[in-house]
């Protein structure tokens, strides 16, 4: 009888192929989901210059200052409030001429969540500004949008000082993004 010879892989040579790539996607997956974090912290750092941008806007058309996110992607009416806690007149009313951002800058990301209503933080420099907050940040995530917005420089004040704030106890993120005049 004869034999006829048979192409394939032996059982060998399988498995210690699956080893290497085993080996390759231990390497490689890290890198990759470090590299996706850093498109997530730019994306940040963009919606919160879209919206202190916008906030710019608004207070040019109207002359208040807005209380939310609300309020630069839905025309506001006489019976809003601004974040002073005034009523706006119909005549300011009038003057919206938004939306002042587009809805998907004010969506999640993939680092935490915008907090609606705008607060009043005072500054190291004792002025009021128009913040804006994230919620569910992580001090990684921090730490590159300190780098994109901010110093850059993670010493021991830069998380009370500068426009980027952050509270690690309750993992929140406040952008100071608009002097209160």
């Amino acid at each position: 009888m004869k034999k006829t010879a048979r192409r394939g892989f032996t059982l060998a040579e399988v498995l210690v192929t699956l080893a290497i790539i085993a080996i390759m996607a231990a390497v490689l997956l890290p890198a990759l989901n470090s590299q996706i974090g850093k498109g997530d912290a730019g994306r940040v750092a963009s919606d919160l210059t879209n919206i202190q941008t916008g906030a710019q806007a608004f207070l040019s058309d109207v002359h208040r200052y807005p209380k939310s996110l609300t309020d630069l992607t839905t025309a506001i009416t006489a019976s809003n409030s601004d974040l002073l806690g005034n009523t706006y007149p119909s005549t300011l009313a009038a003057k919206w001429k938004g939306p002042y951002v587009q809805k998907d800058a004010v969506s999640p990301s993939g680092i935490g969540t915008f907090v609606t209503n705008f607060l009043q933080v005072t500054g190291s420099n004792a002025i009021p500004y128009l913040s804006v907050q994230l919620t569910g940040v992580s001090p990684q995530d921090y730490a590159r949008i300190e780098d994109l917005l901010d110093e850059g420089n993670l010493s021991s004040t830069s998380s009370t000082s500068g426009l980027i704030r952050f509270n690690s106890a309750s993992t929140t993120l406040t952008y100071l993004a608009l002097p209160i005049q």
